[in-house]
């Protein structure tokens, strides 16, 4: 018999506000997508986009089909709608002429729809903190972040190729 640590229980409150808050932010994004006209996983890669545009990131098709979890015809669709509506454009890397990135449009970048509002109200709550309040979440969230990237790829990284 294994002797376990005494350690407490985690603080169950936080774990289930961070549980109804990702809920609520899945409900969000699916209500700001529809709003543009696009569907969850569409409003996903767009956020890696837009997000990794703001970094000064590449993305390529296959970050996106990475991030969402999706096979590569599936990315292409979603890629096509992203196009079709105006959101993303593709371009040649100027590094790598035979690789391509997708880069948000004008369109996207100054758009003032449910997206930009949700990020405004977003980063007004978030500028209430107080600074030590702000880094404490900070800590926790990256810790989080952490974890779940580290959940399942060890055992995703060994399978065996698919023939």
């Amino acid at each position: 018999m294994t002797e376990r640590s005494e350690t407490p229980p985690p603080d169950t409150g936080v774990l289930e506000a961070l549980q109804v808050y990702r809920a609520a932010e899945t409900a969000m994004r699916r209500r700001t997508g529809a709003a543009m006209g696009i569907g969850e996983n569409d409003f996903l890669a767009l956020r890696l986009i837009l997000d990794n545009a703001a970094e000064g990131r590449r993305t390529s098709a296959k970050d996106v089909s990475a991030y969402v979890g999706v096979s590569s015809a599936s990315t292409t669709a979603l890629i096509d709608r992203l196009v079709r509506g105006g959101f993303i454009e593709r371009r040649t890397n100027d590094a790598d002429r035979r690789s391509v990135d997708l880069v948000p449009t004008r369109a996207a970048l100054g758009d003032t729809g449910p997206l930009v509002i949700a990020q405004e109200q977003i980063a007004a709550k978030a500028a209430e903190l107080s600074e030590e309040d702000a880094r404490t979440v900070t800590r926790f969230l990256t810790r989080m972040r952490e974890t779940v990237d580290g959940i399942g790829a060890e055992r995703h990284a060994n399978r065996p190729e698919r023939p």
